[in-house]
This record gives structure tokens, sequence and C-alpha cells, in this order.
């Protein structure tokens, strides 16, 4: 497995699925409940590791996880604590945890829907 970060998009995936996944630890600091090891954080991390894989469907996964953690985002009422209902660590790190996954989601949507990379004819064929 081949693994890059030469392309803008997939530095843009991997920066904001890592981000979106510390917004996690900076609601537990305040105060936010989760399991031992939070669900949220391991499904955005797996969507981060994916944009290292240089496959151009390997987007599809960061595509995938970004929309289930925004459809568990708004299922669960997530929305309502983004107008700072709690304490001031939990709204910034819910607003981190939102904004990190579209901006990440939208690059694994953009990666997607451009067309393909054309290779280069070798010296010599």
């Amino acid at each position: 497995m081949k693994l890059s970060l030469s392309d803008p998009l997939r530095q843009t995936i991997l920066i904001a699925f890592v981000l979106s996944a510390a917004g996690i630890p900076v609601q537990i600091l305040g105060g936010w409940g989760y399991p031992a090891i939070p669900p949220g954080m391991v499904i955005t991390l797996v969507g981060a590791l994916a944009a290292l894989v240089t496959n151009r469907w390997a987007a599809a996964i960061s595509l995938l996880t970004g929309g289930f953690i925004l459809f568990g985002f708004f299922a669960s009422g997530d929305i309502a604590h983004l107008a700072g209902t709690e304490n001031a660590l939990v709204t910034v790190g819910k607003w981190l945890q939102l904004v990190a996954i579209v901006v990440g989601t939208v690059a694994a949507a953009a990666s997607l829907a451009r067309p393909p990379a054309r290779r280069s004819a070798g010296v010599g064929s």
C-alpha cells in the first residue's frame, strides 16, 4: 500500500478529520460524557487514515465516515449544544468537531468528483 500526502485535497481531509477527532477530548475536558474509547473519535480517525492511501477511491471511506459522523451529530441532537448551552469547552469542542468534519467531508467529495489524474507515458513506450 502506497501512502502519499502530495494531494492538497487529501491533506485537507487528513487535517480536518484529525481536528474533528480532537474536538472529542476537548468536550471530555469540559465534562461531556463519553465512553473510555469514544466511537466517534475512532470512526473519524479511520476516515483520516484513509486520506493517506493513494488509491483514488480511498477518499470514499473518508466521505462515508464523514457522512456517518454528520448524521450522528444531527440525529443525536448535538446541534442544540452549538448555541452554548454547556460550558465553553464543550461548546468549543462541538464546534470544532462539526466544522472540521464538514470541511473534511466536502474535501473527500471533491477528491472523488474530480477527473482521475492522467498517467504520463513512460520513456520508450
